[in-house]
């Protein structure tokens, strides 16, 4: 049983992970409603919500390279959040496209920094204390599982206008907790030329991270039009948001029942997120029962959550020390391509066909499915005590 130090990092790191997706928790499914009834239509909704990932893609690598001016990871991620939520606050005054366009981006400018520093906090506990990334990663998930409650509960009772607000104290809470997390040296960030190189140019981590991504990117079409499809479909707020939150749930068992299954590398991991979104795009815009809903709502526990440990995985069994923050911001980077052309593109599909929409994820779970199907067996994060395997992989 962990003790001691390593504890009190897994305790701190996990509360830092919590806020960052509570705020996250609210924005994905519920950003969309509020830019609705501000009366955007679904393209500009899908630019919209695909243009901070774009200002990810392009800045998070510098923003995150700018954290070694400060003199602690936690430091930069507090900023960087108070900053985000404060630029975040301005859409309360501000109307029209182009003015929530520039709002929204340079808030995200700051806030896309925050998840690879809070990724690269557990990692360093991994390595230093042994702590368990999986068991820390799930308070994360039920951050995200808190903010999309509140936040339905705030959309239920006030209307969509109450998202902002829960938003912006959301940013707030994720900065405040920021700057009590662990104390990690900016060495952990490591130079950006070798840390972006490494990630490309290493074979293994650059298959993993495009397979995985097309999976994590394929979440395009749900994450900015479930929501407004559920409505559609007579789904209440309290509804969707159950819905929002129980696919959470899912996931957090699987990470929870990691540590059950040691013989899953990074490949077996990706495959299945692979498999598991084939059928549930497929079938999602088929599914406008609440309980068949809440069935395939069930498979995000491997169309994200096992993706993701795959991804984890991998990085973790190829990363330079010293370079981890740099290659989290090499998967936000791809991550963040492929999500934002999946969503921007989406606004088209969906207006002209919501089923054609979720139809075209599917076929990016395939694409996924194809090339992860080439990863090495086995692949598992490296212990620093013995250079090896953490676990006994297949």
């Amino acid at each position: 049983m962990m003790r001691g130090e390593g504890l009190g990092f897994a305790v701190r790191a996990a509360a830092f992970s919590a806020a960052v997706f509570f705020a996250n928790g609210t924005y994905i499914p519920f950003f969309p409603i509020w830019l609705a009834g501000r009366g955007m239509g679904e393209a500009e909704i899908g630019t919209l919500v695909a243009a901070p990932l774009l200002v990810r893609i392009l800045f998070t690598p510098l923003v995150v390279g700018a954290a070694d001016r400060f003199p602690s990871l936690r430091a930069a991620a507090g900023a960087y959040a108070l900053a985000a939520g404060s630029v975040f606050s301005a859409l309360a005054i501000v109307s029209g496209y182009w003015s929530v366009l520039f709002f929204t981006s340079l808030a995200f400018l700051f806030w896309s920094a925050t998840g690879p520093l809070s990724e690269a906090t557990t990692l360093y506990g991994v390595r230093k204390h042994g702590i368990n990334y999986a068991r820390v990663r799930l308070w994360g998930s039920l951050g995200f599982m808190g903010g999309t409650l509140l936040g339905s509960a705030a959309v239920q009772r006030y209307g969509g206008e109450a998202v902002l607000p829960v938003l912006v104290a959301a940013y707030l809470l994720a900065g405040a907790l920021a700057m009590v997390s662990p104390r990690v040296p900016t060495t952990a960030v490591g130079g950006d030329s070798v840390g972006m190189r490494h990630a490309f140019s290493d074979p293994t981590l650059r298959r993993a991270l495009i397979a995985g991504n097309l999976v994590l990117g394929g979440h395009g079409a749900f994450y900015a039009f479930g929501s407004l499809y559920w409505q559609s479909k007579g789904f209440s707020g309290t509804l969707i948001g159950a819905l929002w939150a129980y696919s959470v749930a899912a996931e957090i068992a699987v990470f929870w029942a990691a540590k059950l299954l040691p013989g899953w590398g990074a490949r077996r991991m990706i495959l299945a997120g692979c498999a598991a979104a084939v059928l549930r795009w497929l079938l999602f815009p088929l599914a406008t029962a609440p309980v068949a809903a809440f069935v395939l709502q069930t498979l995000h526990a491997a169309t994200f959550g096992l993706t993701h440990l795959g991804i984890m995985m991998a990085i973790g069994a190829v990363a330079v020390p010293g370079h981890t923050a740099r290659l989290q911001a090499a998967h936000q980077l791809v991550g963040g391509l492929m999500l934002a052309a999946a969503m921007a593109g989406s606004g088209p599909l969906f207006r002209a066909s919501p089923v054609l929409a979720f139809w075209i994820m599917a076929a990016l779970a395939v694409a996924g499915l194809i090339i992860a199907h080439g990863l090495k067996r086995g692949l598992q994060p490296q212990s620093a005590g013995s250079g090896g395997s953490t676990s006994a992989p297949e």
